[in-house]
Protein backbone atom coordinates (compact mmCIF):
# COMPACT_ATOMS: atom_id res chain seq x y z
CA UNK A 1 0.00 0.00 0.00
CA UNK A 2 3.19 2.37 0.18
CA UNK A 3 3.77 1.70 -3.76
CA UNK A 4 2.94 3.46 -6.65
CA UNK A 5 -0.91 3.39 -7.76
CA UNK A 6 -2.35 1.30 -10.21
CA UNK A 7 -5.09 3.47 -11.18
CA UNK A 8 -6.59 6.88 -9.94
CA UNK A 9 -10.26 6.55 -9.53
CA UNK A 10 -11.34 9.75 -8.09
CA UNK A 11 -9.09 13.55 -8.43
CA UNK A 12 -10.88 16.48 -6.04
CA UNK A 13 -9.48 19.68 -5.49
CA UNK A 14 -10.70 21.13 -2.08
CA UNK A 15 -10.41 24.60 -0.16
CA UNK A 16 -10.70 24.67 3.56
CA UNK A 17 -9.19 27.52 5.92
CA UNK A 18 -5.85 26.19 6.11
CA UNK A 19 -5.14 25.55 2.44
CA UNK A 20 -6.20 24.42 -0.95
CA UNK A 21 -5.64 20.11 -1.54
CA UNK A 22 -5.72 17.89 -4.02
CA UNK A 23 -7.66 14.86 -2.71
CA UNK A 24 -7.18 11.36 -4.27
CA UNK A 25 -8.62 7.97 -4.34
CA UNK A 26 -6.22 5.57 -5.34
CA UNK A 27 -6.21 2.11 -6.64
CA UNK A 28 -4.01 -0.30 -5.73
CA UNK A 29 -3.36 -4.17 -7.16
CA UNK A 30 -2.41 -6.37 -4.74
CA UNK A 31 -1.28 -9.68 -7.12
CA UNK A 32 -1.64 -13.04 -5.20
CA UNK A 33 0.28 -14.97 -8.49
CA UNK A 34 1.45 -14.38 -11.86
CA UNK A 35 2.19 -16.54 -14.40
CA UNK A 36 3.83 -16.29 -17.85
CA UNK A 37 2.94 -19.28 -20.14
CA UNK A 38 4.11 -18.63 -23.81
CA UNK A 39 3.87 -14.66 -23.93
CA UNK A 40 0.70 -15.13 -22.50
CA UNK A 41 0.17 -13.24 -18.84
CA UNK A 42 -1.83 -13.32 -16.35
CA UNK A 43 -2.13 -11.55 -13.16
CA UNK A 44 -4.71 -12.42 -10.18
CA UNK A 45 -5.15 -10.69 -6.89
CA UNK A 46 -7.97 -8.15 -5.51
CA UNK A 47 -8.06 -4.32 -5.26
CA UNK A 48 -7.18 -2.17 -2.37
CA UNK A 49 -8.11 1.60 -1.91
CA UNK A 50 -6.11 4.23 -0.40
CA UNK A 51 -6.96 8.38 -0.27
CA UNK A 52 -4.20 10.53 -0.56
CA UNK A 53 -4.25 14.78 0.10
CA UNK A 54 -1.52 16.28 -1.70
CA UNK A 55 -0.71 20.16 -1.14
CA UNK A 56 -1.60 21.81 -4.03
CA UNK A 57 1.22 24.72 -3.84
CA UNK A 58 3.58 22.30 -3.95
CA UNK A 59 2.40 18.24 -4.69
CA UNK A 60 3.52 16.96 -0.85
CA UNK A 61 1.48 14.61 0.33
CA UNK A 62 -0.21 15.24 3.27
CA UNK A 63 -2.02 12.55 4.60
CA UNK A 64 -2.30 9.10 2.87
CA UNK A 65 -5.54 6.49 4.58
CA UNK A 66 -5.52 2.97 3.99
CA UNK A 67 -8.91 1.80 3.22
CA UNK A 68 -8.74 -1.86 2.23
CA UNK A 69 -10.24 -4.28 0.36
CA UNK A 70 -12.72 -2.19 -1.72
CA UNK A 71 -15.38 -4.87 -1.79
CA UNK A 72 -15.82 -4.65 2.40
CA UNK A 73 -14.49 -0.86 2.49
CA UNK A 74 -15.31 1.06 -0.73
CA UNK A 75 -15.64 4.75 0.27
CA UNK A 76 -17.94 6.75 -2.28
CA UNK A 77 -16.52 10.36 -2.99
CA UNK A 78 -20.35 12.25 -2.62
CA UNK A 79 -19.23 15.80 -2.83
CA UNK A 80 -17.81 18.71 -1.44
CA UNK A 81 -19.09 21.86 0.51
CA UNK A 82 -16.61 24.57 1.89
CA UNK A 83 -14.15 22.28 2.97
CA UNK A 84 -15.99 19.51 4.03
CA UNK A 85 -15.65 15.99 1.56
CA UNK A 86 -18.87 14.00 2.32
CA UNK A 87 -18.22 10.28 1.65
CA UNK A 88 -20.38 7.03 2.30
CA UNK A 89 -18.55 4.32 3.30
CA UNK A 90 -19.98 0.42 3.29
CA UNK A 91 -17.70 0.21 6.63
CA UNK A 92 -20.78 0.91 8.98
CA UNK A 93 -18.48 2.56 11.29
CA UNK A 94 -17.51 5.08 9.07
CA UNK A 95 -21.31 5.07 6.75
CA UNK A 96 -22.18 8.71 5.82
CA UNK A 97 -19.85 11.31 6.95
CA UNK A 98 -17.66 13.91 6.12
CA UNK A 99 -13.75 14.60 6.21
CA UNK A 100 -11.33 16.95 6.23
CA UNK A 101 -9.39 17.84 3.17
CA UNK A 102 -5.37 18.05 4.59
CA UNK A 103 -5.47 15.03 7.14
CA UNK A 104 -8.73 13.20 5.99
CA UNK A 105 -9.64 13.05 9.67
CA UNK A 106 -13.56 12.45 9.80
CA UNK A 107 -15.20 15.74 10.97
CA UNK A 108 -18.82 15.12 10.75
CA UNK A 109 -19.98 11.53 11.72
CA UNK A 110 -22.62 9.70 10.91
CA UNK A 111 -23.55 9.21 14.81
CA UNK A 112 -23.37 13.60 14.30
CA UNK A 113 -25.70 13.14 11.45
CA UNK A 114 -28.33 10.63 12.99
CA UNK A 115 -28.19 13.04 16.16
CA UNK A 116 -29.45 16.13 14.62
CA UNK A 117 -32.07 13.61 12.68
CA UNK A 118 -32.92 11.16 15.19
CA UNK A 119 -35.61 9.66 12.63
CA UNK A 120 -32.67 8.50 10.69
CA UNK A 121 -31.17 6.14 13.88
CA UNK A 122 -31.06 2.64 11.89
CA UNK A 123 -32.92 3.87 9.19
CA UNK A 124 -30.25 5.54 6.88
CA UNK A 125 -29.56 3.07 3.46
CA UNK A 126 -27.00 0.86 2.96
CA UNK A 127 -26.60 -0.25 -0.32
CA UNK A 128 -23.54 -2.97 -1.33
CA UNK A 129 -20.38 -1.62 -2.61
CA UNK A 130 -21.20 -0.84 -6.10
CA UNK A 131 -24.84 0.45 -5.81
CA UNK A 132 -24.04 3.57 -3.19
CA UNK A 133 -24.35 6.37 -5.58
CA UNK A 134 -27.96 4.44 -6.51
CA UNK A 135 -29.16 5.66 -2.76
CA UNK A 136 -26.57 8.54 -1.89
CA UNK A 137 -25.49 11.46 -4.10
CA UNK A 138 -25.13 15.40 -4.26
CA UNK A 139 -27.36 18.06 -5.38
CA UNK A 140 -24.27 20.46 -7.22
CA UNK A 141 -26.57 23.76 -7.38
CA UNK A 142 -28.27 23.21 -4.10
CA UNK A 143 -24.40 22.97 -2.64
CA UNK A 144 -25.82 19.99 -0.41
CA UNK A 145 -25.25 15.89 0.16
CA UNK A 146 -28.15 13.62 -0.90
CA UNK A 147 -29.44 10.46 1.66
CA UNK A 148 -31.85 7.87 1.69
CA UNK A 149 -33.55 5.81 3.80
CA UNK A 150 -34.65 2.09 4.23
CA UNK A 151 -38.20 3.10 2.80
CA UNK A 152 -36.35 4.94 0.02
CA UNK A 153 -36.98 8.03 0.72
CA UNK A 154 -34.40 10.71 -0.19
CA UNK A 155 -33.25 13.59 2.10
CA UNK A 156 -31.00 16.50 1.83
CA UNK A 157 -28.23 17.07 4.36
CA UNK A 158 -27.61 20.63 5.26
CA UNK A 159 -23.94 21.15 5.83
CA UNK A 160 -23.56 22.91 8.28
CA UNK A 161 -26.77 21.87 10.38
CA UNK A 162 -26.58 17.95 9.06
CA UNK A 163 -30.47 18.96 9.41
CA UNK A 164 -32.37 16.59 6.89
CA UNK A 165 -35.14 17.52 4.65
CA UNK A 166 -37.31 15.49 2.79
CA UNK A 167 -37.45 15.56 -0.87
CA UNK A 168 -38.85 14.63 -3.66
CA UNK A 169 -36.02 14.85 -5.97
CA UNK A 170 -34.21 11.72 -7.34
CA UNK A 171 -30.75 11.06 -5.89
CA UNK A 172 -28.30 13.08 -8.55
CA UNK A 173 -24.62 12.07 -8.70
CA UNK A 174 -21.60 13.82 -8.35
CA UNK A 175 -19.39 12.92 -11.69
CA UNK A 176 -15.59 12.58 -11.08
CA UNK A 177 -14.71 10.56 -14.42
CA UNK A 178 -16.23 13.17 -16.97
CA UNK A 179 -14.54 12.39 -20.67
CA UNK A 180 -11.76 15.20 -20.31
CA UNK A 181 -10.78 15.89 -23.73
CA UNK A 182 -13.37 16.98 -26.70
CA UNK A 183 -13.45 18.52 -30.16
CA UNK A 184 -15.60 21.37 -28.89
CA UNK A 185 -16.86 24.04 -25.92
CA UNK A 186 -19.21 26.10 -25.32
CA UNK A 187 -18.26 29.57 -24.43
CA UNK A 188 -21.75 30.54 -23.79
CA UNK A 189 -25.47 29.80 -24.68
CA UNK A 190 -25.14 31.12 -28.35
CA UNK A 191 -21.42 30.23 -29.10
CA UNK A 192 -19.66 27.39 -29.66
CA UNK A 193 -15.56 26.67 -30.67
CA UNK A 194 -14.35 23.59 -32.56
CA UNK A 195 -11.15 21.84 -33.16
CA UNK A 196 -10.97 21.14 -37.25
CA UNK A 197 -8.44 19.64 -39.38
CA UNK A 198 -6.52 16.53 -39.59
CA UNK A 199 -3.99 15.44 -38.02
CA UNK A 200 -2.67 19.54 -37.10
CA UNK A 201 -6.10 20.88 -35.96
CA UNK A 202 -7.10 24.82 -35.76
CA UNK A 203 -9.76 26.30 -33.84
CA UNK A 204 -12.98 27.43 -35.66
CA UNK A 205 -14.67 30.65 -33.44
CA UNK A 206 -17.39 32.86 -34.23
CA UNK A 207 -17.80 31.24 -37.46
CA UNK A 208 -14.31 32.05 -38.70
CA UNK A 209 -11.60 28.79 -39.46
CA UNK A 210 -8.75 30.47 -37.44
CA UNK A 211 -5.85 28.55 -38.89
CA UNK A 212 -2.87 29.54 -36.51
CA UNK A 213 -1.93 28.66 -33.91
CA UNK A 214 -2.74 24.75 -34.59
CA UNK A 215 -2.29 21.55 -33.21
CA UNK A 216 -1.44 18.03 -33.58
CA UNK A 217 -3.73 15.99 -32.56
CA UNK A 218 -5.43 18.80 -30.54
CA UNK A 219 -8.41 18.46 -27.86
CA UNK A 220 -9.90 20.61 -25.98
CA UNK A 221 -9.82 20.47 -22.28
CA UNK A 222 -12.61 19.14 -19.67
CA UNK A 223 -12.91 18.79 -16.14
CA UNK A 224 -13.38 15.24 -15.30
CA UNK A 225 -15.13 16.57 -12.30
CA UNK A 226 -18.34 18.47 -12.39
CA UNK A 227 -17.43 22.15 -11.72
CA UNK A 228 -19.36 24.07 -9.00
CA UNK A 229 -21.57 26.32 -10.32
CA UNK A 230 -19.99 29.22 -8.48
CA UNK A 231 -16.75 28.24 -10.25
CA UNK A 232 -17.86 27.51 -13.92
CA UNK A 233 -18.03 29.85 -16.52
CA UNK A 234 -19.36 32.38 -14.72
CA UNK A 235 -20.59 34.65 -18.04
CA UNK A 236 -22.33 31.78 -19.40
CA UNK A 237 -24.52 31.06 -16.06
CA UNK A 238 -24.91 34.91 -14.32
CA UNK A 239 -28.38 35.04 -16.39
CA UNK A 240 -29.70 32.18 -14.95
CA UNK A 241 -28.30 32.79 -10.99
CA UNK A 242 -29.59 36.59 -11.72
CA UNK A 243 -32.74 35.45 -12.66
CA UNK A 244 -33.20 33.53 -9.12
CA UNK A 245 -31.91 35.84 -6.92
CA UNK A 246 -34.44 38.66 -8.16
CA UNK A 247 -37.45 35.90 -7.89
CA UNK A 248 -36.43 35.25 -4.56
CA UNK A 249 -35.59 39.08 -3.25
CA UNK A 250 -39.34 39.55 -4.45
CA UNK A 251 -40.83 36.62 -2.48
CA UNK A 252 -38.29 38.12 0.69
CA UNK A 253 -40.86 41.09 0.18
CA UNK A 254 -44.11 39.32 -0.32
CA UNK A 255 -43.08 37.54 2.48
CA UNK A 256 -42.78 40.41 4.63
CA UNK A 257 -46.00 41.91 3.73
CA UNK A 258 -47.79 38.83 4.32
CA UNK A 259 -46.76 38.60 7.75
CA UNK A 260 -47.53 42.24 8.22
CA UNK A 261 -51.35 42.15 7.01
CA UNK A 262 -53.56 41.76 10.15
CA UNK A 263 -56.75 40.18 9.36
CA UNK A 264 -58.41 39.98 12.58
CA UNK A 265 -59.99 43.63 12.23
CA UNK A 266 -63.38 43.36 12.82
CA UNK A 267 -64.35 46.03 10.28
CA UNK A 268 -65.60 43.93 7.99
CA UNK A 269 -64.77 45.94 4.41
CA UNK A 270 -61.55 46.42 6.15
CA UNK A 271 -60.74 42.51 7.00
CA UNK A 272 -62.17 41.49 3.39
CA UNK A 273 -59.72 43.98 1.87
CA UNK A 274 -56.93 42.80 3.44
CA UNK A 275 -57.55 38.81 3.09
CA UNK A 276 -57.69 39.80 -0.18
CA UNK A 277 -53.96 41.37 -0.67
CA UNK A 278 -53.38 38.81 1.72
CA UNK A 279 -54.13 35.93 -0.27
CA UNK A 280 -52.74 37.93 -3.64
CA UNK A 281 -49.45 38.15 -1.83
CA UNK A 282 -49.57 34.24 -1.22
CA UNK A 283 -50.50 33.69 -5.01
CA UNK A 284 -47.50 35.75 -6.19
CA UNK A 285 -45.68 33.77 -3.76
CA UNK A 286 -46.35 30.35 -5.38
CA UNK A 287 -46.00 31.82 -8.88
CA UNK A 288 -42.63 33.08 -8.03
CA UNK A 289 -41.87 29.63 -6.24
CA UNK A 290 -42.77 28.18 -9.74
CA UNK A 291 -40.51 30.74 -11.71
CA UNK A 292 -37.61 29.70 -9.68
CA UNK A 293 -37.96 25.88 -10.09
CA UNK A 294 -38.15 26.35 -14.28
CA UNK A 295 -34.95 28.82 -13.84
CA UNK A 296 -33.54 25.96 -11.78
CA UNK A 297 -34.54 23.29 -14.81
CA UNK A 298 -32.92 25.91 -17.21
CA UNK A 299 -30.14 26.39 -15.09
CA UNK A 300 -29.68 22.91 -15.02
CA UNK A 301 -30.16 22.22 -18.37
CA UNK A 302 -27.88 24.57 -19.82
CA UNK A 303 -25.27 23.71 -17.37
CA UNK A 304 -24.75 19.78 -18.38
CA UNK A 305 -21.96 20.86 -20.37
CA UNK A 306 -21.01 24.03 -18.24
CA UNK A 307 -20.19 22.15 -15.15
CA UNK A 308 -17.22 20.23 -17.25
CA UNK A 309 -16.11 22.82 -19.76
CA UNK A 310 -12.91 24.84 -18.47
CA UNK A 311 -13.19 28.74 -19.58
CA UNK A 312 -10.87 31.06 -17.40
CA UNK A 313 -11.78 34.31 -16.20
CA UNK A 314 -9.46 35.87 -18.52
CA UNK A 315 -11.66 33.90 -21.42
CA UNK A 316 -9.29 31.58 -22.63
CA UNK A 317 -9.48 27.56 -22.93
CA UNK A 318 -6.68 24.77 -22.69
CA UNK A 319 -5.42 22.44 -25.42
CA UNK A 320 -4.10 18.79 -25.65
CA UNK A 321 -1.80 17.87 -27.98
CA UNK A 322 1.08 15.60 -28.94
CA UNK A 323 4.58 17.00 -29.59
CA UNK A 324 5.05 14.40 -32.89
CA UNK A 325 3.36 11.75 -34.92
CA UNK A 326 6.09 8.87 -33.63
CA UNK A 327 5.05 6.32 -31.00
CA UNK A 328 7.25 8.38 -28.31
CA UNK A 329 5.10 11.37 -28.76
CA UNK A 330 4.62 13.66 -25.26
CA UNK A 331 2.37 15.03 -24.39
CA UNK A 332 1.36 18.74 -25.24
CA UNK A 333 -0.45 21.27 -22.63
CA UNK A 334 -1.48 24.80 -24.49
CA UNK A 335 -3.50 27.91 -23.64
CA UNK A 336 -5.33 29.85 -25.85
CA UNK A 337 -6.68 33.29 -25.23
CA UNK A 338 -10.06 33.98 -27.36
CA UNK A 339 -11.13 37.88 -27.61
CA UNK A 340 -14.19 39.23 -27.92
CA UNK A 341 -13.61 39.87 -32.09
CA UNK A 342 -13.01 36.47 -33.01
CA UNK A 343 -9.05 36.40 -33.07
CA UNK A 344 -7.11 33.79 -30.90
CA UNK A 345 -4.20 33.75 -29.46
CA UNK A 346 -1.59 31.35 -28.25
CA UNK A 347 -0.22 31.93 -24.50
CA UNK A 348 2.21 29.55 -24.21
CA UNK A 349 3.13 26.05 -24.81
CA UNK A 350 4.30 23.48 -22.28
CA UNK A 351 5.55 19.88 -23.49
CA UNK A 352 5.19 17.30 -20.52
CA UNK A 353 8.50 15.11 -21.05
CA UNK A 354 8.32 12.35 -19.35
CA UNK A 355 4.14 11.85 -20.17
CA UNK A 356 3.57 9.62 -23.25
CA UNK A 357 0.33 10.62 -25.59
CA UNK A 358 -0.25 7.19 -26.13
CA UNK A 359 1.40 5.12 -23.40
CA UNK A 360 0.67 1.48 -24.39
CA UNK A 361 3.01 2.80 -27.50
CA UNK A 362 5.40 4.66 -26.57
CA UNK A 363 7.04 1.92 -23.70
CA UNK A 364 9.86 0.37 -24.85
CA UNK A 365 9.42 -3.60 -24.43
CA UNK A 366 11.05 -3.43 -21.36
CA UNK A 367 9.18 -1.41 -19.94
CA UNK A 368 6.62 -3.98 -19.74
CA UNK A 369 8.21 -6.64 -17.82
CA UNK A 370 8.61 -3.20 -15.25
CA UNK A 371 4.35 -3.59 -15.86
CA UNK A 372 4.23 -7.37 -15.11
CA UNK A 373 6.84 -7.08 -12.25
CA UNK A 374 4.06 -4.45 -10.51
CA UNK A 375 0.93 -5.44 -10.81
CA UNK A 376 -1.65 -4.35 -13.25
CA UNK A 377 -1.53 -0.44 -13.50
CA UNK A 378 -3.84 1.41 -15.75
CA UNK A 379 -1.70 3.94 -17.52
CA UNK A 380 -4.44 5.52 -19.99
CA UNK A 381 -6.48 6.69 -16.86
CA UNK A 382 -6.75 10.73 -17.33
CA UNK A 383 -8.13 12.95 -14.92
CA UNK A 384 -7.97 16.83 -15.33
CA UNK A 385 -8.94 19.79 -12.24
CA UNK A 386 -8.55 23.20 -12.60
CA UNK A 387 -8.40 25.13 -9.03
CA UNK A 388 -6.67 27.98 -7.55
CA UNK A 389 -5.05 29.34 -11.43
CA UNK A 390 -3.73 25.83 -11.52
CA UNK A 391 -4.30 23.24 -13.98
CA UNK A 392 -3.58 19.31 -12.66
CA UNK A 393 -3.62 16.70 -15.38
CA UNK A 394 -3.47 13.02 -14.00
CA UNK A 395 -1.80 10.56 -16.44
CA UNK A 396 0.16 7.48 -16.86
CA UNK A 397 -0.22 7.61 -12.34
CA UNK A 398 1.36 11.07 -12.59
CA UNK A 399 0.02 14.54 -11.71
CA UNK A 400 1.49 17.41 -12.88
CA UNK A 401 0.74 21.00 -11.63
CA UNK A 402 0.96 23.85 -14.65
CA UNK A 403 0.94 27.50 -13.61
CA UNK A 404 -1.73 29.08 -15.80
CA UNK A 405 -0.68 32.48 -16.19
CA UNK A 406 2.94 31.31 -17.83
CA UNK A 407 2.46 27.83 -18.56
CA UNK A 408 5.62 26.61 -15.65
CA UNK A 409 5.46 23.21 -14.56
CA UNK A 410 4.82 23.62 -10.32
CA UNK A 411 5.44 20.22 -9.62
CA UNK A 412 4.81 16.30 -11.06
CA UNK A 413 4.72 13.64 -8.43
CA UNK A 414 3.91 10.06 -9.20
CA UNK A 415 0.66 8.96 -7.39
Amino acid sequence: MKDRADDIKEVIVSKSNDGVYLVTKEEVFQAVSKSDQGGFRRISGYTENRMSSYDINTGKLMKRVELGVREENECAFLGETNGKLWYKSVDEKLGFHARGPKNLAVIISQEDIVKANPFLSGNLSNPEWNSIQKYYGFDVLKMQPMVSDNAGYVYYIDPVSSKAERTSESIKSFDIDNTCTSSSLKTDANTSIYLQGSPRNYIQYMGKDIKEPSFLKGEFMKSSNIIYSDDANRKFLAPFKEKINIYNHQIDSLENIVENIDTSVADKSKKNSRMYAYRSAQRNIENLKDRIKQAENDLRRYTDDQLFDIITNDNCVFILSQSDVTDKARVVISKVFLSKDSTVNLNWNTQLNNIYREPDKGFDKSSFEFVFSKGDPELNTMRVVYSDNKLIIVFMLTATCIDADSGRILWSIDL
